[in-house]
């Protein structure tokens, strides 16, 4: 059983509910912690960035209040990769977000060769550099305070082992994305003898699959991991 979900999306971003909604169907499902981690201002399609920020930020403030009773509302953030060890969280607001995850998107303004070689790599047409691409996200995961690397693999190939070792070392949680599974069962059980620590996020862009663990809690089973896994119960 999953206790906390830090990996949600709502309309903010391209998700379909309310950010109240999420917290709903998470104290529905019993969950003690609920994160909603929009998109960073870096993606140009889904980033919310200025005045939508601004919003969401003071959204998250009432329902941590309006629910303190029931379930812990964090804001969270789904920054980008945008390049070697950059990220899209504005410096300024680094610290209010609550939980911060990573990862490579497509669709970034990226700011560097690095970031533009990996975009040209998630439209297939350029090669894969997958030991850099985990040393860029163990950069910025160092720079910029991040909690989890998320969906670790998806869109750009990244070397597990590598990610592992670093993130074990900063204390950074690999996620096992229960949308879609991106590290192999091998890959899994490489990351876990290292030591690394994961976290399953719903990655739900729909309230109704907050909290929902299925995809990602049978690939820990399979993988043999889910001793490593730090938000289940079993």
């Amino acid at each position: 059983m999953l206790t906390k979900d830090l990996h949600t999306h709502t309309l903010y971003s391209h998700g379909k509910g309310t950010p109240e909604e999420n917290v709903l169907a998470a104290v529905s499902m019993g969950l003690k912690t609920v994160a909603v981690s929009e998109h960073g201002p870096g993606h140009m399609f889904f980033g919310v960035r200025g005045r939508k920020l601004g919003h969401l930020r003071r959204e998250m403030d009432r329902l941590k209040a309006k629910y303190s009773d029931k379930i812990e509302v964090l804001f969270g953030i789904e920054s980008n990769l945008v390049g070697y060890g950059l990220t899209d969280i504005p410096k300024d607001l680094l610290d209010v977000f609550d939980v911060r995850l990573l990862a490579f998107h497509k669709g970034g303004r990226y700011c560097d060769g690095f970031g533009f070689a990996r975009s040209l790599e998630s439209l297939h047409l350029g090669g894969p550099d997958p030991v850099k691409t985990a040393e860029a996200l163990l950069a910025a995961g160092e720079k910029y305070k991040i909690d989890i690397f998320a969906h670790p693999g998806l869109y750009v190939k990244c070397d597990i082992p590598t990610l592992a070792r670093g993130a074990k070392e900063l204390g950074i949680k690999l996620e096992i994305n229960a949308a879609r599974v991106t590290m192999s069962d091998e890959e899994l059980r490489q990351a876990a003898d290292i030591g690394a620590e994961f976290i399953i996020g719903s990655d739900a862009h729909w309230p109704s699959r907050v909290g929902d663990d299925a995809l990602a809690l049978a690939a820990a089973k399979r993988a043999g991991v889910e001793s490593s896994v730090v938000n289940i119960v079993r």
